[in-house]
């Protein structure tokens, strides 16, 4: 593994697991220390999917709690993000509600971790994400072939390495969750924790933003920063431009959703095209005047 802070692609390939078909080890690369960064794919498509795992992030966040997808649309596009990056780009996905149903379709299909808003108690969703002898989740009779997509490392089966790969991330998104949160995160089994800044901003009566300086916001960051360390776990969420980058490590973010795709398109063709026309407008214009 290199010296730097941020993962090249030879400490991504770290943490793909021994088959493609079963999930990478995001417990690992969260403990390793190293800056995670990760794009969101918000556009439920397997064509944008299969572009953005080409794209060399550590990792793609599907948020199926404010997207419209569909289970097999949802399913489809994880494989789809394992496959195109070989393993080497993780899918995090953000479970829409919380049902025992919803965390046992995700972990055998190769999500690598599961985030949810935690309203209900942590034993709960811990038995339901993970297999026996930690949880109680039922194996997947259809997702496994014997001697061909089961290799596992000796002394391992498909089930205690999911159980060891797989990261369980609460999703702390309100005032209550923060005053909870040490409460929250005490299980071994959770890995790190997600701040939601909008809605957590939107709970404290502060205006909708990614990031701020209001007292009641910086108290709240900064008891998400005391917990997580700690705990001794990073914290994930937006970490959008060099500044706010810069402040999310210093709070303790190593899991960092730095870009999405609907911003990307939008912005990158509202920069391409004002750059154009800008372009176009400046020679045409020296052009008339004689000034080339």
């Amino acid at each position: 593994m290199s010296n730097q802070f941020t993962q090249d692609a030879n400490d991504q390939k770290k943490w793909i697991a021994p088959t493609l078909t079963q999930p990478a080890n995001l417990q690992g690369a969260l403990k390793s220390g190293k800056l995670l960064f990760g794009v969101a794919l918000t556009y439920p498509s397997r064509h944008v999917a299969k572009s953005l795992a080409m794209t060399g992030a550590d990792w793609c966040w599907l948020d199926a709690e404010h997207i419209a997808w569909t289970q097999t649309l949802l399913v489809e596009c994880i494989q789809i993000i394992i496959h195109e990056s070989g393993g080497k780009m993780i899918p995090i996905v953000r479970v829409p509600s919380s049902t025992a149903y919803d965390y046992m379709m995700l972990v055998p299909l190769g999500s690598s971790s599961l985030t949810w808003n935690p309203r209900e108690e942590m034993k709960k969703v811990i038995g339901a994400c993970r297999f026996p002898p930690i949880g109680h989740r039922s194996y997947p009779p259809f997702t496994f072939i014997p001697g061909l997509n089961d290799h596992t490392p000796e002394g391992e089966t498909v089930f205690s390495l999911a159980n060891k790969h797989v990261a369980i991330i609460p999703q702390i998104e309100s005032g209550v969750g923060i005053k909870n949160l040490a409460e929250i995160v005490a299980h071994e089994e959770v890995s790190a924790f997600m701040i939601g800044p909008g809605d957590l901003r939107l709970d404290l009566g502060l205006p909708q933003n990614l990031d701020g300086d209001e007292p009641t916001f910086t108290a709240a960051m900064e008891t998400a920063s005391k917990v997580a360390k700690e705990r001794g776990i990073p914290i994930a969420g937006f970490a959008v431009g060099p500044e706010m980058t810069k402040r999310r490590i210093d709070q303790g973010f190593r899991l960092l959703l730095g870009t999405m795709d609907l911003y990307a398109i939008i912005f990158g063709v509202m920069t391409d095209i004002g750059t154009g026309k800008a372009v176009g407008e400046a020679h045409l214009q020296a052009k008339a005047s004689g000034t080339v």
